[in-house]
């Protein structure tokens, strides 16, 4: 069994107020990302600076060890209290999650510290899987004040899911497609007017 941590420590600066607070089709954003994840993990944390405007989700709140700085943070944070070996982090203003792509992820895991997908010639650490091996690379990382998850790959052995292999499970990507803005937020509501938000999840 894998533990889901689903990052909810930004500072949703372009949206203007906390995004994972906002309705998306009959739930708040939060509460979809925390119930597609639990459809794969047990247990399923949320990890954020503030918890109070999340008492009510149906998760383990943690809070960051180190607020205010960023998700390479709150991965760390996920992988220390996970009772689990294995973690899936997900950004929380990712509204969609095409349950095949969990499947595709759970496959890399062998001989490896993290799985990660690119997208593009980039990779995606913010919907990826984190064995606790990675935990003592990101304290290295983190004393010498590097903040970007991608800083640590360099540490320890990673398996790129290539956009062609990813595309295979999702092949219109919904699964990497943020909610930065209230722009955003209408274009994937749309998207998802007159389809099942629940299928993709």
């Amino acid at each position: 069994m894998v533990t889901g941590a689903v990052l909810a420590g930004g500072a949703s600066r372009r949206f203007g107020r906390n995004k994972a607070l906002e309705p998306f089709g009959d739930k708040r954003l939060i509460d979809h990302c925390v119930e597609s994840v639990g459809r794969h993990c047990d247990p399923v944390l949320v990890v954020a600076n503030d918890l109070s405007p999340y008492y009510g989700v149906r998760a383990t709140l943690i809070r960051d060890v180190i607020p205010h700085q960023g998700p390479l943070v709150g991965v760390y944070t996920a992988l220390l209290f996970s009772p689990r070996q294995w973690v899936l982090v997900k950004a929380t203003d990712m509204p969609f999650w095409v349950p095949e792509l969990a499947d595709l992820l759970f496959e890399g895991r062998e001989r490896v510290d993290a799985v990660v997908p690119m997208v593009g010639d980039h990779y995606e650490p913010l919907l990826a899987l984190y064995h606790r091996r990675c935990l003592s690379a990101i304290a290295a990382t983190l004393q010498g004040e590097q903040r970007r998850i991608v800083d640590f790959f360099r540490k320890v052995k990673v398996r790129a899911i290539s956009e062609i292999e990813w595309r295979s499970a999702d092949p219109e990507g919904l699964s990497f497609a943020n909610m930065n803005t209230p722009e955003d937020q209408e274009r994937l509501l749309g998207h998802c007017r007159g389809r099942s938000l629940s299928k993709n999840q």
